[in-house]
């Protein structure tokens, strides 16, 4: 993005800022009938959310996604800040809700950005999660100028709310993101059900690269695993920003139960590495790298036959790719029904920022639509305003 641009925008974005980011006030929704007001506190500071991990240890003893260590693992710091709303009642924390706040030219621009497809938004009981998820959201809007939420589509009725329309513009637009792979009892039963040509080339490829000698290996040690996927990102199909690269490192690391997998030559030289982590029944694949001079051997479809075998082996239910897939897996996977919803201050100020938002992205929408797209979404998606 240019210059004069980014100095435009960050001075209109300072004009909207309203309150201070620390703050404390008392919310009128109650958990339960007599029960004490909710107050919402809203924290910016990474020891501030690490101190969080004790409540949500409470919650679960293993907490995965929800726990703050991997919140912050999930964030670019150059571009998002936390955004952590802490909803107690009297002295004891009900539950919290996990965001970041956008960041342009290292200021704050008062944009929430929020994701509960994967249920790692809200931390609370089951019971308690509606209520804490109605008193985060009024906090944010009293003293943020816009939220964006990606969401199932299930949960739309908790934003749709009347308290939040008063004094905010909604609007909903369709979303994919994660793609779900259902996987069966046995291997044998995936084959099966795949397609006469997926099921060829899944056993043709891999039983080639067994007879030039390449090694999968099911395990790393995570410094191994860096070390070895740090040599091939250069080398990389898809290359990936080296920033996107270090969060999933970053983000797999902050998972207790890892999955490091990999194909390498005889000689040792790795020429597809596969990162993610398990959470219960689920797998989650963030990160593949595989070597483009391997391209007519197919390693990335290799490796993730080896991969889809040995969750099934684990009794692993579910595969979960992170941001999608690619044929032919693709062709077997399913997206849930999401939502992103955009909410927006009516605030003079941010109505300006708004519009120049959506007037630059359609001006360049090459060099600038997909840096906007978390403030001046595609209209074609729109599925409600």
């Amino acid at each position: 993005m240019s210059d004069l641009p980014t100095l435009c925008l960050t001075r209109t974005l300072r004009a909207c800022q309203r309150q201070p980011l620390v703050l404390s006030e008392s919310v009128p929704r109650q958990l339960s009938a007599g029960s004490e007001s909710l107050t919402a506190n809203i924290i910016s500071t990474v020891n501030e959310v690490l101190d969080l991990t004790t409540f949500v240890k409470n919650l679960a003893a293993e907490p995965g996604m929800l726990a703050p260590r991997f919140f912050l693992a999930s964030l670019l710091p150059r571009y998002c800040r936390p955004c952590v709303v802490v909803v107690s009642q009297g002295h004891r924390v009900a539950g919290l809700l996990y965001a970041g706040e956008r960041m342009v030219a290292g200021m704050p621009t008062g944009i929430v950005l929020g994701d509960a497809t994967l249920g790692t938004m809200v931390a609370a009981h089951p019971e308690e999660i509606e209520s804490v998820m109605h008193c985060a959201v009024e906090a944010l809007l009293k003293h943020k100028t816009a939220l964006r939420f990606r969401v199932a589509s299930d949960r739309l009725a908790l934003l749709r709310k009347e308290s939040a329309k008063a004094i905010a513009d909604i609007h909903f637009y369709s979303n994919e993101h994660h793609a779900h792979l259902k996987l069966p009892r046995t291997y044998d039963e995936f084959l099966a059900k795949a397609r006469r040509p997926t099921r060829h080339n899944l056993c043709r490829y891999r039983r080639r690269s067994e007879l030039a000698g390449n090694e999968f290996c099911p395990d790393q040690p995570f410094a191994d695993f860096c070390a070895a996927a740090k040599r091939l990102l250069p080398k990389a199909a898809y290359p990936q920003p080296k920033r996107d690269f270090q969060r999933s490192l970053a983000m797999i690391e902050a998972m207790p139960s890892r999955l490091l997998i990999g194909l390498r030559r005889r000689g040792g030289d790795w020429i597809s590495l596969a990162g993610g982590w398990c959470d219960g029944d689920r797998a989650f694949l963030v990160s593949q790298l595989n070597d483009r001079t391997c391209g007519r051997e197919s390693v990335s479809l290799v490796l993730r036959s080896y991969l889809i075998e040995q969750l099934i082996n684990r009794g692993i239910r579910e595969l979960v790719f992170w941001n999608g897939t690619l044929a032919p897996l693709n062709l077997y996977t399913a997206h849930r029904e999401e939502v992103m919803v955009y909410i927006d201050s009516r605030s003079f100020p941010w109505r300006l920022v708004h519009q120049a938002c959506i007037s630059l992205a359609k001006f360049a929408p090459v060099t600038f639509g997909t840096w906007l797209r978390w403030e001046a979404p595609n209209a074609n998606g729109n599925l409600s305003a």
